[in-house]
């Protein structure tokens, strides 16, 4: 088959698809009528699927020939964020209709892309040598909702050669993909602290104890921590995004809370940052006689590496699908991805799709509320998304995973407890 031209053909449904969920985005756990769209779509296509609940679906497509196995994956949530009609130059062609959420990540476009990827697949199923599992996952932005799916995999002997998922770009132009081995998204450590001091009249801080007083002392230790414990040659970041605390001026706050991430890929600097977290905010309360509750501390969360062997497949069934002139490269990223898990129990690349366009004002990265995406990019991730998959499944090699053996030895439960992460909420049942 011609795989750009069947995308190319589908292009105006998956422009469609990704204007439907950009404009009605849901939060994370939340996705309920995200998922009833993706189930009514499969249903059309007449793809068996199971919605996982809480998880994400999972849908099958077996081909004629027996085989191995691989998993396309698409996430589905949006974003906390208040978007913007514009992006760097001009009016947005879709804009969310959600007050404070947004498909600022390009969710939107993944799903998309991949139903479109599961209409062709399905359309020549002849062709498939093995069975293609497409999983629409739900919570990737930090709610940890891929825990279900692997409860289901485990439950139910569900086993996975290999795995392809993609990530849209705004730092490749549209037909450009990076499909390169090694680094793909950074580990991560999450944190949310509440400091409690006394609270009172802003006119006798001798008679208060002001939690924000304890914060800047804190904030100027954990700057530190990049420079005096980790080793310089060694990549981390760390930012905070939330500090609330106070509603007058005149008056001392009772509480103060804060947050971050922290950015890694060596998972023993991971642990180093985590560690010094701890003991500063500890030492620094108690030096300011206030009170200390970590209400978030998750992490390490394991940094994404494409593997070698895989990601070769993927780039040559690239090539052979899209022309030589479409592989690019992306630099070292240092976003999170909780698509880690699948790469840690399953060889996986995460692919880069180019839908950025400076001429139209499409520059911003992600997490941005002007972000926005270049729609004729999302052909040639539909084109990915299909080569990649056949390219592995009618390949003869045989692809193994590369370190982390002892990580892939636990369940589902002993890696959460390892990365900290909070097994996410049943929230199914509170649909309408």
């Amino acid at each position: 088959m011609d795989i750009l031209k069947e995308s190319l053909a589908l292009a105006e449904y998956t422009t469609a698809i990704r204007r439907h969920l950009h404009e009605n985005p849901e939060l994370s756990g939340r996705e309920f009528n995200t998922i009833k769209l993706i189930c009514s779509e499969l249903d059309q296509i007449g793809i068996d699927y199971v919605n996982i609940p809480d998880g994400g679906v999972l849908a099958t497509i077996d081909g004629p020939f027996p085989g191995k196995t691989v998993l396309l994956r698409a996430d589905c949530d949006a974003l906390p964020i208040q978007e913007l009609p514009e992006n760097a130059k001009q009016p947005k062609v879709c804009v969310s209709k959600v007050p404070g959420v947004a498909h600022m990540c390009g969710h939107d476009g993944h799903t998309a892309m991949l139903l479109s990827a599961a209409r062709i697949l399905k359309a020549n199923r002849d062709q498939i040598k093995g069975r293609v599992y497409l999983l629409f996952e739900r919570g990737e932005e930090g709610s940890g909702n891929i825990y279900w799916v692997f409860k289901y995999f485990e439950e139910h002997g569900i086993k996975i050669d290999a795995s392809f998922a993609e990530h849209t770009d705004t730092g490749l132009t549209p037909g450009h993909v990076a499909c390169q081995a090694g680094p793909a998204h950074a580990g991560a450590v999450g944190y949310q602290i509440k400091i409690t001091g006394k609270g009172g009249h802003g006119s006798r801080p001798d008679m208060s104890i002001n939690p924000i007083d304890c914060f800047v002392s804190i904030y100027e230790c954990i700057k530190s921590i990049r420079m005096n414990y980790i080793e310089p040659t060694v990549i981390l970041t760390n930012s905070m995004g939330m500090v609330q605390a106070g509603a007058a001026g005149n008056v001392i706050p009772q509480e103060l809370t804060f947050g971050g991430t922290c950015r890694f890929y060596d998972a023993a600097a991971g642990n180093m940052f985590k560690q010094k977290l701890v003991e500063i905010c500890k030492a620094q309360a108690a030096l300011f006689d206030c009170k200390v509750e970590f209400e978030k501390l998750s992490g390490p969360i394991l940094p994404v590496i494409n593997n070698a062997k895989l990601s070769a497949i993927g780039t040559a069934a690239i090539k052979e699908a899209l022309g030589e002139e479409a592989i690019g490269h992306k630099p070292l990223n240092m976003g999170s991805e909780s698509y880690s898990y699948l790469s840690t129990y399953f060889p996986g690349v995460m692919m880069r799709i180019g839908i950025g366009n400076p001429e139209k004002g499409m520059t911003v990265g992600g997490h941005n509320p002007g972000y926005d995406l270049d729609e004729t990019g999302l052909p040639y991730g539909t084109a990915c998304y299909v080569a990649a998959g056949l390219g592995f499944l009618n390949s003869d090699e045989i692809v193994e995973n590369e370190g982390n053996d002892d990580l892939r030895a636990k369940n589902i439960d002993e890696m959460y407890a390892f990365t900290s992460s909070v097994i996410p909420p049943h929230l199914d049942h509170l649909q309408k």
